[in-house]
């Protein structure tokens, strides 16, 4: 498809697109949408992409779709979706998407209605379950203890599902974290550096400039060291508070936002999470037994050869292996609002204190 088949702001969600996307998807037959409505939501939740809630009416009372679904298509921004196009950002949570309705990633995701991407990979339509009866945490509030023990079990299945296993070959179009795009991050990463120090170094931790500064120049050694040494599991590799919705009643997550997913370390996605979504305070208190949370699940789904010291180490490393989204993201990416804004800032302090806490010093490429 065109660019120019997709939808750029709200207004393109017409009845005519939508039911020609909706036909087409197969989850519609001889009925017509005659009638849409459609309110942004999530605003400040996401910098590559926009989200609206679409109330539909059809023509036909038998149409087996829902009345209510939700829309996200691409960034308004055109720096934001350079990014998305060359790290190949919506055609990975196109396929995931597809690929969780054929078989299941191992974590609970979103009904999908359609899941389209442009031929360029710049423009994209997701149509997908109306999850927004379930509760939303705040990510630069920080996660709760209950919160974040619930997003260690889903890391866990999603982990366990795909740890070193044939079923990862199938999945052509899941990059290995070392593929050319990610490490050419390295470039991106040092082009942006100086602009980061100037936006946040006066309010993050001074110790972790140095070893964030080294760091910039080991990116790719890093993502090949994943690749050579294992272990290999689907990533998700944005798994953070904001990307996952609450089932209270089921005590259970629903993992959404599926953009940066590689084959990589199952351990960075922990890192991630305890880091990106909790407190400074919470994570130091909390970090250590939620690792190990997810640790002991994993082997309680199988995983072998694996080792707590394993584990940790790796945990260790996925700070590191997270600097680029957050020097990057928080630099390169204009953020849409003051909430967007105060994200990127507990981006920022949050993963540079964590490399002081953790010594992530010693664990570079020399």
């Amino acid at each position: 498809m065109s660019g120019s088949a997709f939808p750029i702001s709200n207004d393109d969600l017409t009845p005519g697109h939508l039911t020609a996307v909706l036909r087409r998807s197969g989850h519609l037959g001889a009925a017509s949408v005659v009638s849409v409505a459609a309110e942004t939501i999530g605003a400040g939740v996401g910098v590559v992409g926009q989200l609206a809630k679409l109330t539909l009416t059809f023509d036909q009372p038998e149409v087996d779709l829902p009345a209510t679904m939700i829309a996200k298509f691409a960034s308004p921004y055109p720096d934001n979706k350079d990014i998305a196009q060359f790290y190949g950002f919506y055609r990975t949570e196109a396929e995931c998407y597809s690929t969780a309705q054929r078989g299941g990633l191992g974590v609970t995701t979103p009904s999908v209605y359609s899941a389209q991407v442009s031929d360029d990979d710049r423009d994209t339509l997701l149509l997908i379950e109306d999850l927004t009866h379930l509760r939303m945490a705040d990510q630069v509030a920080g996660a709760t203890l209950a919160e974040a023990e619930i997003a260690m079990d889903a890391a866990a299945d999603l982990h366990a599902r795909w740890w070193q296993h044939p079923d990862l070959d199938q999945l052509s179009w899941l990059r290995p974290i070392n593929n050319p795009a990610y490490k050419a991050g390295e470039q991106q990463y040092a082009h942006v550096w100086p602009y980061f120090v100037a936006k946040f170094g006066n309010v993050v931790a001074a110790e972790s400039l140095p070893i964030a500064e080294r760091h910039g120049g080991q990116i790719a050694a890093m993502y090949d060291r994943i690749i050579d040494a294992g272990p290999l599991t689907l990533s998700h590799a944005d798994f953070r508070l904001d990307n996952l919705l609450f089932d209270d009643a089921a005590q259970r997550v629903v993992v959404i936002d599926w953009q940066l997913s590689v084959r990589g370390s199952g351990a960075a996605d922990v890192s991630y999470l305890l880091v990106q979504s909790m407190t400074i305070e919470a994570r130091r208190e909390h970090g250590e037994a939620l690792v190990r949370r997810w640790f002991d699940r994993l082997v309680a789904r199988g995983v072998t050869g694996y080792s707590w010291n394993d584990a940790f180490t790796d945990f260790r490393r996925g700070v590191l292996l997270q600097l680029p989204i957050g020097v990057v993201g928080t630099t390169a990416m204009e953020a849409a609002n003051d909430r967007g804004r105060a994200l990127q800032l507990a981006m920022a302090t949050r993963n540079m204190q964590a490399l002081v806490d953790y010594d992530c010093a010693e664990l570079h490429l020399d």
